[in-house]
């Protein structure tokens, strides 16, 4: 009887866990270059979401966002991106 309540336990908490893992964040990063050259300091938005971050002195972003589709804002152009469960480089040429 013990055993199968453990069981149970678990497979309700498994589910529980497979039902969140959309909504777990996922690493999205990159580097935004402004003519060939590393672009520090602008601002990076995403689309739809109150969500914002700005490049490094390298040029480098990071983001964390549900795996999913996105459209990233850079200096008023759009980039679309997809966002994938372990995580995703996309860098961005102005």
């Amino acid at each position: 009887m013990r055993r199968m309540r453990i069981i149970g336990i678990g497979s309700f908490a498994l589910g529980l866990l497979m039902m969140a893992a959309p909504l777990i964040a996922a690493e999205l990063s990159g580097k935004v270059y402004r003519g060939g050259t590393p672009a520090a300091n602008l601002s990076i938005t995403v689309e739809g979401r109150d969500v914002e971050t700005r490049t490094d002195g390298k040029g480098e972003y990071k983001l964390d966002l549900p795996p999913g589709g996105y459209v990233l804002v850079v200096r008023g152009q759009r980039f679309p991106v997809t966002v994938s469960s372990g995580g995703t480089r996309q860098d961005i040429r102005l």
